[in-house]
């Protein structure tokens, strides 16, 4: 069974290259992001604190599901910022169940997905439990807008170690500063070459 891994910088194109992917893999996609909109809608937010730890559930989630994957033998495609402490974890995964493993990493320019980020937020073309900051569903007369500043970028994201992320297997790092650049095809076969398939 094969285990690819999309990670990278928020804004980086990482659910939109995992799903191209997929196409040609024909492998199910586990996205960080589609679990915690689902606890968004079912349980909510109130506070800041209470949205990390919707985060935080969505991780344990994911890994609880690409466990229950690989433990049936089946090749998927799991997406998420795979931050520093999830390396362990994430090793420890791949310690227990026989697969081969690919890391795709998507790196650039932090400025440009920094501006990438704030430009789909205020085009509404993300959920509105990422977007939103203190309370989801919005109350009534809330301003469904919020941009993030640089610092806020570089301090939740730019600093929780995405680019260190080491395991075994593979790993192709992809610079999606200018994604329209990007060689998806030649991606694709390197995938499928490292996978040996």
């Amino acid at each position: 069974m094969n285990l690819i891994l999309i990670a990278g910088m928020p804004a980086s194109g990482k659910s939109t290259l995992a799903s191209k992917i997929s196409e040609a893999f024909h492998y199910p996609v586990l996205e960080k992001d589609e679990l915690k909109e689902a606890l968004f809608d079912s349980l909510g937010f109130e506070n800041y604190a209470q949205k990390r730890k919707l985060d935080t559930a969505a991780n344990a989630v994911l890994m609880r599901a690409l466990e229950s994957m690989l433990k049936s033998s089946t090749s998927v495609i799991a997406v998420n910022n795979f931050r520093s402490d999830m390396q362990k974890p994430l090793q420890d995964l791949l310690d227990k169940y026989d697969c081969r493993v690919v890391t795709v990493f998507l790196g650039g320019d932090p400025d440009v997905f920094f501006l990438r980020y704030n430009e789909r937020d205020r085009l509404h073309l993300r959920h509105l439990g990422h977007v939103l900051q203190e309370h989801y569903p919005p109350h009534e007369g809330d301003s469904l807008d919020h941009e993030m500043t640089r610092s806020e970028f570089a301090e939740k994201f730019e600093k929780l170690g995405m680019g260190d992320l080491t395991l075994s297997g593979a790993r192709i790092d992809i610079d999606m500063t200018h994604p329209e650049s990007v060689d998806v095809s030649l991606l694709i076969e390197k995938i499928r070459k490292e996978l040996e398939i």
